[in-house]
């Protein structure tokens, strides 16, 4: 057979479908990975038997489109393509979905093992083929030399804007996380030899056990810089230790609010400022940069609370402060509460599929005008230490604001040790 996986976006490494490649490609099938802007053009020129979309909410009805394009195109074809659908959309929604041949939910390993009459069982992640890496050859991050892995799947968290907990009632069968041999894990790498290694992981490293075994092997053999993710929990003076004998050199940390009362809302409730500062302050001893991820425009929050937000961010001294703005994705706790307190009224299908573009929450305009302008403007007040004042987040002021905050830091730089 030949089959063609179509993700949104070749930008970064798609390593769910690249793992079904190397599936496809190892039981001698051939497979080809192309993003949404590609697809019309390769169907037209390779003809491929099955076509498999990964969607993600928000991201629905562009390819409910490309679907219907390539319906329309091969209408007059003796055998129009098999069109199968999965990711976290047809995980969640498959009725949503139902112009698909067929749907995939959850991991799609076995199921398309079973699809190409795979020789072979793929029932545990240790005997998944590394991930096929061929049709991302190209990409600004190969140039860069920066390539994705992950070595566990899960989280052990329940985040109510996180679809986490709705995946662990679906499929009791897997634990909450699953973890890959250390060994493979530093062989994959150790094959591909890149620059620098982005650990994919919703948590790197939770199980101190497999840290512990994966740190001196991955230094010994590999040594290459990696990026990982973590809680600000997990920064802990042993922890961090063997993330810098393995020579990790930058992490990334959510703290998503600085306002207790909305840690609460999203059941973060137990994490604190404290916790994210002396995660920094860990992180710094040891030389590791950090970036906090932060989400804006929670439910039932004020520009106030978010200006709280930056000021935490401020006072921990990252190396980059990121941030989005919150999305009531349907199906999550958060999402589902949206709509039931009112503070959603729209069709889920006006979610946008980015989340920093602005809030569909019913807040007044002034205020959602002013997440715009913060969302734009966070890292650099980080960077520089300015926390703006809320007359100072509107549109016809953003040209101003960004000229005050680029002087405050040319001043920093020019007169050093004064308190500008």
């Amino acid at each position: 057979m030949k089959i063609l996986l179509v993700v949104k976006s070749k930008k970064m490494e798609n390593l769910g479908v690249m793992y079904l490649s190397s599936i496809i490609k190892k039981e001698k099938h051939r497979c080809k990975i192309v993003s949404i802007d590609e697809t019309i053009g390769m169907t037209r020129l390779w003809k491929p038997d099955v076509i498999g979309f990964s969607i993600m909410t928000g991201d629905q009805e562009r390819f409910k489109n490309l679907h219907n394009q390539i319906m329309n195109m091969t209408v007059y074809n003796k055998k129009q393509p098999k069109i199968i659908v999965g990711g976290p959309h047809p995980t969640f929604f498959p009725d949503d979905c139902d112009w698909a041949d067929t749907i995939a939910k959850g991991d799609a390993e076995e199921f398309i093992a079973e699809y190409i009459g795979a020789s072979g069982t793929y029932d545990h992640i240790d005997k998944y083929p590394w991930p096929d890496r061929t049709d991302f050859r190209d990409e600004s991050f190969m140039i860069r030399g920066i390539r994705d892995f992950i070595s566990s799947r899960g989280c052990p968290y329940n985040c109510a804007y996180c679809y986490n907990e709705r995946w662990a009632d679906m499929f009791p069968e897997h634990p909450r996380v699953r973890y890959r041999d250390p060994d493979d894990v530093v062989n994959e790498i150790a094959r591909v030899q890149p620059e620098w290694a982005y650990f994919q992981d919703s948590c790197f490293g939770v199980s101190m056990g497999w840290l512990r075994k994966f740190a001196p092997r991955y230094a010994a053999s590999v040594n290459i810089p990696y990026h990982c993710h973590l809680r600000p929990s997990q920064a802990t003076e042993d922890r961090v230790v063997l993330l810098v004998d393995s020579n990790c050199q930058s992490v990334r940390i959510a703290l998503e609010t600085g306002v207790q009362r909305l840690r609460e809302l999203i059941k973060r409730g137990k994490t604190s400022n404290e916790e994210t500062l002396q995660a920094s302050k860990v992180l710094r001893k040891w030389n590791i940069d950090l970036m906090i991820q932060n989400i804006l425009g929670l439910p039932t929050s004020t520009i106030e609370d978010d200006l709280t937000t930056l000021e935490v961010n401020i006072r921990a001294m990252p190396a980059y402060a990121w941030c989005s703005i919150f999305q009531p994705y349907p199906g999550t706790e958060l999402g589902e509460l949206c709509k039931e307190k009112g503070w959603y009224k729209g069709d889920y299908s006006e979610i946008s599929d980015s989340f920093f573009d602005g809030s569909v929450l019913e807040f007044d305009p002034e205020h959602k005008e002013q997440l715009v302008c913060l969302q734009k403007i966070f890292a650099l007040c980080v960077e520089v230490g300015y926390v703006p004042t809320v007359k100072e987040l509107t549109i016809g002021n953003f040209p101003n604001l960004t000229h005050k905050i680029m002087r405050i830091q040319g001043d920093k730089r020019l007169f050093r040790g004064m308190n500008i």
